[in-house]
């Protein structure tokens, strides 16, 4: 129990991520801004390739990771239908999630899904000068340059979402006083008295 001030409700923690999950999140954030400084900073393609490789690897675990892992990290634990969408968005407040809200889940399968399109892309785009992906030479140059258009313009759908993340994460630090970012390090979520949650079942 953590000791509050008698005006303020008081809170428990509870287990939420596990340490895959915790490391997978924080080792993509570094990729993406690495990804960022290799190709449009440094114009060190060679280094983007490489980190991108690292990133595809991530995914794929990810993407198993969510069928086989802890509980708040399987996507059947977090991904819901529209029903539960819609009553979160009427309700905010009386919905307490152990891991994602639904909304938060949207959010995290778009990014998902933006980035594993962000990697695919990149796999067959060139610079037509010296940089090409591993697979540019099984497409014909139309595809190559349909793809290299994807791949550029995908990335400022990226910033957007990303941009989307951070603006959620400091309304829920700021105005709901739950620190995300501290349960994203630690494993632990905090939550207010009168809340029942319990313990995810983590395998870490």
């Amino acid at each position: 129990m953590i000791m509050n001030d008698p005006k303020t409700p008081a809170t428990y923690t509870v287990k939420v991520w596990d340490l895959p999950t915790r490391l997978f999140h924080w080792l993509l954030v570094i990729g993406i801004f690495a990804m960022w400084l290799t190709a449009d900073v440094l114009d060190r393609l060679g280094l983007h390739m490489v980190i991108g490789y690292t990133l595809i690897g991530l995914i794929v675990f990810r993407v198993l990771w969510g069928i086989w892992g802890s509980d708040t990290a399987r996507f059947r634990h977090f991904i819901k239908g529209p029903g539960s969408i819609t009553s979160y968005l009427r309700k905010p407040d009386t919905t307490v999630a152990l891991g994602h809200n639904p909304l938060g889940a949207l959010s995290v399968l778009a990014l998902l899904l933006v980035i594993i399109i962000q990697l695919g892309t990149g796999l067959f785009a060139s610079d037509q000068i010296y940089n090409q992906g591993p697979l540019s030479d099984y497409a014909s140059d139309k595809m190559v340059d349909l793809l290299t258009g994807i791949h550029e313009i995908n990335f400022y759908v990226l910033l957007g979402l990303i941009g989307l993340h951070l603006a959620a994460i400091a309304f829920y630090q700021f105005k709901k006083h739950e620190p995300l970012v501290l349960a994203m390090i630690t494993g632990k979520r905090v939550i207010k008295e009168g809340e029942v949650v319990q313990n995810a079942h983590l395998h870490f």
